[in-house]
């Protein structure tokens, strides 16, 4: 039977203890995704830069256990002996387990197991004893069971005579998901209790903490120590101090004072008093000394030890001090056990052998986790990773780039530091951006050339995996005075070549994987904002005493004709969470004079752009350009903006106010229009994934983006529309979906405008096919911009394409290398993922073809290992068929670059190397 459910069905739980064991293999499940970049030089000398295809390997299923521990103890015969145990699900996905008991042929005559959920190494009171054979679980990866074994001592027993039972746990998962588990050759544990029969006294101790969970700081919390004289024969307290108990506390745990006696009744120091002390209470003496850290004697523990009288047959006794957790501290569990030892023999005296014989259960503190995260400029010296300031959150905000010319590819450094107590990932997001139309933004790992990608497996690209302050921070990532672990992510932003005025700037958002409600941003900005403004109608222009419109003309016509502000919302917009609505503005020139004009808003009346937390808005034309100004408007004359509000991720229902301002700097006219957002927490909405790209391809040619829409919702979308823009006259673009579902563009997919239905959860592949005039010049880039409209907001992705006779396509390809001798063991690469348990390998094969019409000079391929992977250098790894590769060792991590030089039109060239999934 399953314990768990059999026990619940009487009215008593047992939960495991949870987080108190470190896992040490990847996560079952765990994709490991890898996409590589390539630079090179066309002909004209124009550095260009390309990205592979994406592709994935999934972590196999592996089962792995630890019990603890073996023991010897003394029993009396016909009584009772107890016996501690942990049981730990050290595999890589959620498991059960079998518990079984194997009696000996004498000295125990009888074993029962029962839980020990609070750890204070005894059996939980009124809980029901577990049978041997029965499976414990589900445990999770990293999750305990903690029990005690009862053991009954024959009464008949032999003085001086051992023997033995063993307990033994054995893994019962077979499959995953669909996936076989590997056995981790550690899929059953044996743990051998052994009882040697006496008739002389016997101590038992055993360890409570008041509470097993806490932050840093915290305290006091109370340890409880009880012994129990549980043999056969008194000991005499004027003989001898029989009980010596040395307690070693965790590096963390400080000892605090207030230790009492419970034969004494009193506290015998006071809290926060950390010297010995001494109490009698009849015939009972206990005294204690203490060791506090830093000492030359306990460096970096304190120590406290116990020496009491022994008690007479079946007399227990308790004794309590506090404890005070450390500040500081990284989310991990704290172990602690006592070590004690007895005048066994009873000879009034504990001797040398018997100082330390036994250890007391074993007792857990998990310090909770406190996840934080600053995204900043670095705040480093010029030009160097040296001397960064992770913590400054105001002086270093913003990465600022003085000036750009006209089509330039910016690259903005943005640091993203955990100053957290535990690992993270930090998703990163651009929230809003007022860069002009026509600009495209593509993310980087830190070498400025791998694209940005998703560990987290939640659609966006992130970090990966950065340590807790004060940890091992790796080679690849950055590290600040303070020891703080951060990652730089670099955004490139590709100006439109028409592009002038300034300044511009984007908001990024760093959000913890772990905890999505610890957010931070950082500002990345170009130049100088110029604004303008208007009077201010919504969805029609207002009349002018030279223009006739009947339906705004008056302040009953509800479209914000006249002075404003409003008391009530003109136009009230529906949003979801994370979801971006749009506001469609009429600014009209009332005046007899040409205006320029600032747009404006605020979240009440009147903060300049000024809105609450991680609420953004963004104006644009009626070409869907992102604008902060109209340059001139005419007399009488009126133009549409777009205002697109984006609503938070984790914004509540409620009704936000927006107020939207047009003001003349030459008039000083101005009109504030007042509207609002409700915001819609019913449903999700859609994503493209992934985001923008960039590719080149010739005159007269064509080239494909690969997109997901994303169904982020429960609900299923019907008629989503698409809609196709491009930036240049003569270019054309094609929609295709997935109908053969192989992840290719092939002539069996179908031509599409819109998507019929998207189920919640699901998702569909689009293929974007962009076809270039044959006259098209040499360097022209061209914005493709694909929409949908749906009743959650407004979606788009941009690809960005530059014509060139040169053209470097990247394909990257996978093989599995299970036992990591650098042969494939399939010898067939491909781009679909397989499974792959921790410590296995993988081949990854770069090809770089020249699919233009000129030679592409100066070409280099660069990856990097992915997420809990390192390099497996090993054979003839790394290779490359044509040039050189930097020098990389076996085990390490970070970037590959190969330097390959020319390529030949139609020819191609190979990159080869090895990773291994970490264990």
């Amino acid at each position: 039977m399953n314990v768990f459910k059999g026990i619940v069905k009487i009215g008593i739980t047992v939960i495991a203890s949870t987080s108190f064991a470190v896992m040490a293999l990847t996560e079952s499940g765990t994709v490991i995704k890898n996409q590589a970049g390539a630079t090179y030089r066309d002909s004209a000398n124009i550095l260009r830069s390309t990205t592979s295809n994406l592709v994935e390997t999934l972590v196999q299923p592996v089962a792995a256990l630890t019990l603890i521990n073996d023991q010897s103890k003394l029993g009396a015969p016909g009584r009772t002996v107890t016996f501690n145990h942990v049981l730990t699900n050290t595999g890589n996905s959620t498991d059960s387990f079998a518990l079984d008991v194997v009696l000996p042929a004498s000295v125990i005559s009888a074993a029962t197991i029962y839980p020990d959920e609070n750890n204070d190494g005894v059996a939980d009171a009124g809980s029901s004893p577990i049978s041997s054979g029965s499976v414990i679980g589900p445990l999770a990866p990293g999750e305990s069971f903690e029990f005690v074994i009862v053991a009954d001592i024959d009464a008949a027993a032999t003085i001086n005579v051992s023997d033995a039972l063993m307990v033994t746990a054995t893994s019962q998962a077979v499959a995953v998901n669909g996936t076989s588990v590997a056995n981790g050759s550690v899929g059953i544990q044996t743990n051998t209790d052994t009882v040697t029969a006496t008739n002389l006294p016997i101590v038992e101790i055993s360890k409570a903490l008041s509470a097993n969970i806490g932050a840093s700081p915290s305290g006091p919390h109370t340890v409880t120590f009880t012994y129990a004289n549980v043999g056969l024969t008194d000991m005499d307290p004027l003989q001898t101090n029989g009980v010596i108990l040395n307690d070693v506390l965790p590096e963390g745990m400080r000892f605090n004072g207030a230790v009492s006696w419970s034969l004494s009744g009193t506290i015998i120091t006071a809290s926060g008093t950390t010297i010995g002390g001494n109490e009698t209470s009849g015939d009972q003496d206990l005294a204690f000394t203490t060791c506090i850290a830093p000492n030359a004697s306990c460096p970096n523990n304190d120590e406290i030890q116990f020496v009491m009288d022994g008690l007479a047959a079946d007399e227990s006794a308790t004794i309590t001090f506090e404890v005070n957790i450390d500040s500081g501290l990284s989310a991990t569990t704290l172990y602690n056990q006592g070590i004690y030892g007895f005048d066994e023999d009873n000879n009034g005296t504990v001797d040398t052998g018997e100082l330390v014989s036994t250890n007391t259960n074993r007792v857990p503190f998990l310090i909770t986790s406190n996840y934080a995260v600053i995204a900043n400029n670095g705040g480093c010296d010029v030009g160097t990773d040296n001397n960064c300031d992770a913590l400054d959150d105001t002086n270093n905000e913003i990465v600022e780039i003085a000036s750009a010319s006209q089509g330039a590819r910016v690259s903005f450094t943005n640091y993203i530091w955990n100053t957290g107590n535990d690992e993270d990932i930090f998703n990163i997001t651009i929230e809003s951006s007022t860069f002009p139309s026509g600009t495209s933004f593509f993310l980087y790992k830190s070498d400025g050339v791998t694209p940005l990608i998703d560990t987290d497996n939640d659609s966006n690209p992130d970090t990966g995996i950065i340590p807790a302050v004060g940890e091992t921070c790796p080679s690849y990532l950055v590290t600040d005075s303070n020891g703080v672990c951060g990652y730089k992510v670099i955004l490139i932003a590709t100006l439109p070549a028409s592009a002038i005025g300034g300044p511009y700037q984007t908001v990024k958002r760093a959000r913890s994987s772990n905890d999505t409600s610890k957010t931070n941003t950082v500002i990345d900005r170009l130049g100088e904002i110029v604004a303008s403004t208007v009077d201010l109608t919504n969805n029609l222009r207002a009349e002018t005493g030279l223009t006739v419109e009947d339906n705004c003309d008056a302040v009953e016509d509800d479209c914000g004709y006249g002075a404003g502000p409003e008391a009530a919302a003109v136009t009230t917009n529906t949003a979801q969470p994370g979801a971006t609505t749009r506001f469609t503005l009429y600014v009209t020139n009332k005046s007899g004079a040409a205006e320029s004009y600032e747009l404006q808003y605020s979240g009440s009346n009147f903060a300049v752009n000024t809105m609450p937390a991680d609420w953004t808005v963004v104006f644009k034309n009626a070409e869907n350009e992102v604008i902060t100004n109209i340059p001139v408007l005419g007399p009488d004359n009126a133009v549409v903006v777009y205002a697109d509000v984006t609503v938070p991720v984790d914004a509540e229902s409620a009704t936000q106010d927006i107020y939207f301002k047009v003001f003349s700097p030459t008039t000083n006219a101005e009109d504030i229009k007042h509207d609002a957002v409700m915001v819609d927490n019913s449903n999700q909405c859609l994503a493209f994934g992934p985001p923008n790209s960039n590719g080149v391809t010739f005159a007269g040619g064509s080239i494909v983006y690969k997109h997901i829409l994303n169904n982020l919702s429960n609900d299923e979308f019907l008629n989503i529309v698409l809609t196709v823009a491009n930036s240049n006259a003569g270019f054309s673009t094609v929609i295709y979906e997935d109908t053969d579902n192989d992840n290719v563009l092939t002539g069996a997919d179908n031509a599409i405008t819109s998507v019929a239905s998207l189920a919640g959860g699901a998702q569909k592949v689009l293929f974007i096919k962009v076809l270039v005039p044959a006259n098209t010049p040499q360097g022209t880039d061209n914005i493709t911009t694909v929409e949908t409209i749906v009743s959650c907001g407004t979606l788009q992705v941009i690809d960005t394409t530059t014509v060139a006779n040169t053209n470097m396509k990247v394909t990257k390809e996978q093989t599995p290398d299970l036992n990591c001798d650098g042969l494939s063991d399939t010898n067939v690469y491909v781009t679909t993922n397989f499974a792959i348990a921790p410590g296995q390998c993988i081949m990854y094969r770069l090809t770089t073809e020249n699919i233009a019409i000129e030679e592409a000079r100066n070409v280099t391929l660069t990856d990097a290992t992915p997420a809990y992977t390192t390099f497996n250098v090993i054979g003839t790894l790394p290779n490359i068929s044509e040039g050189t590769i930097n020098t990389i060792t076996n085990g390490s991590t970070g970037a590959i670059i190969g330097t390959i030089g020319s390529v030949a039109p139609g020819e191609s060239e190979e990159l080869i190397f090895g990773i291994r999934i970490d264990n």
